[in-house]
C-alpha cells in the first residue's frame, strides 16, 4: 500500500471514528429524558404541552406548569398545544375537555420529604404542576377518565378561569 493508500486509510478511519461519536451523541441526546425547563421534572408524552415564551416554543412537563408560570411571572405565555392523554397526539387546546385534579399525577414532586434549611420537613404549600390536568379530544373520554380516577371534566374558558383563581 502506498503513502496515498495510507493517508486515504487514515481519513477514512477518522471519518468512521467522527460519524460514530456524532451517532452516539445523538442517541444519547434521544434516549434522555427531556426536562421542563420551568420546573425541572421529566416531560412525560401523556400530559405534555407547548407553550410560546417571548416567541419561543417550549415544551413544557404539564399543561397546569405552562398556565401557572404564565400567570406567575407576569408575562402572559400562550398555550398552544396540549397532548390527548390517550392517543398522545398534539392538538389545540381550546378544541380539547380537561380532567383536573384527578387521582393520576405524572408530575409528582422530586422529593417526597422537603426540608428547610434548619433540616426541618415542612408541607408543601404550591406545586405549580397541581393539580393534575390532563387533555382529551372527546367529552365522553374525558368522562370515562373523570369516572375511574376523580377530577372534574373542564371546557378551555373552564379552565383558564380556574387558573387566573389560583396564585
Amino acid at each position: 500500500m502506498g503513502t496515498s493508500g495510507k493517508t486515504a486509510a487514515f481519513v477514512l478511519s477518522g471519518l468512521i471514528l467522527i460519524a460514530l461519536a456524532a451517532g452516539g451523541y445523538w442517541l444519547l441526546q434521544e434516549t434522555k429524558p427531556q426536562m421542563c425547563p420551568i420546573c425541572q421534572r421529566s416531560i412525560h408524552a401523556e400530559s405534555r404541552a407547548v407553550v410560546v415564551f417571548d416567541g419561543w416554543r417550549t415544551p413544557v412537563c404539564c399543561i397546569r406548569c405552562g398556565l401557572t408560570h404564565s400567570h406567575q411571572i407576569g408575562k402572559h405565555g400562550q398555550l398552544v398545544e396540549v397532548t390527548e392523554f390517550h392517543s398522545l397526539r398534539p392538538m389545540k387546546p381550546e378544541s380539547a375537555f380537561y380532567v383536573e385534579g384527578s387521582r393520576i399525577s405524572k408530575c409528582d414532586p422530586h422529593d417526597s420529604a422537603l426540608v428547610d434549611q434548619t433540616k426541618r420537613p415542612y408541607q408543601r404549600v404550591f406545586d405549580r404542576c397541581e393539580p393534575s390536568t390532563y387533555a382529551f379530544a372527546r367529552r365522553e373520554d374525558a368522562e370515562a377518565f373523570q369516572r375511574e380516577n376523580g377530577g372534574v371534566v373542564l371546557s378551555w374558558a373552564q379552565l383558564q378561569k380556574e387558573v387566573e383563581k389560583k396564585p
